[in-house]
């Protein structure tokens, strides 16, 4: 479905997968760009400081320090621009 058409019948979509259960991929130009899944196939949709703190078993106060630091942690990589493989600084 492209993109143009989710955005006309987006309640529709949105039916469609809530309801019935199906998975609508999203294309661009003929490309796959992204999938509407219903939210149990969506797996673990908490960000990656809030996973981590999960797995490593921080408690509620340990857990929100945890998480301020790994958010802080994931925004600054964000950020980075990639490097130039083979670029010599002169």
């Amino acid at each position: 479905m492209g993109v143009a058409e989710v955005k006309r019948q987006f309640a529709d979509v949105i039916g469609q997968v809530l309801h019935g259960k199906q998975r609508i991929i999203v294309e661009r130009r003929g490309r796959p760009v992204a999938a509407i899944v219903p939210l149990e196939e969506a797996g673990d949709l908490r960000p990656p400081g809030q996973r981590l703190a999960a797995a490593v078993g921080c408690g509620r106060e340990e857990g929100i320090a945890f998480r301020r630091l790994m958010g802080g942690v994931v925004s600054q990589r964000r950020r980075r621009l990639p490097r130039r493989v083979g670029a010599l600084r002169t």
